[in-house]
């Protein structure tokens, strides 16, 4: 039977794991940063991911259709500006965000390619 210490230890590795992952670096150089093997740093990895709770479909929907309403109001106010560029340029940036809306709502549909 492990020592109690054992968890702890572990657990700490565990969310040193987690933060560098999360920082960017690979499974290799986690393991190296931390003076560990690299089967091991995967599997510490695996298991964080696997104990992350996980959301549902819809809230992440919702946040995401929140977030979209955000950046939209920002570009159609910047359709009012005096400058044509930063107008064009917010045409632009509320085509793709809608875009992204409807891919989101899943409404996106590519168009039928022309057979001439």
């Amino acid at each position: 039977m492990p020592r109690a210490g054992t968890y702890a230890s572990r657990r700490d590795r565990l969310a040193e794991v987690m933060e560098l992952n999360a920082s960017g670096l690979s499974v290799t150089s986690i393991a190296a940063r931390l003076g560990i093997r690299s089967d091991y740093a995967a599997r510490l990895l695996s298991e964080g991911i696997n104990a992350l709770p996980t959301a549902s479909v819809e809230d992440l929907r919702t946040a995401t259709e929140l977030r979209l309403d955000r950046i939209a109001g920002v570009w159609s106010e910047l359709l009012s500006d005096p400058d044509p560029k930063v107008r064009a340029q917010a045409a632009e940036g509320l085509r793709r965000t809608e875009a992204d809306r409807s891919r989101l709502l899943g409404l996106w549909v590519r168009p039928p390619k022309d057979e001439d």
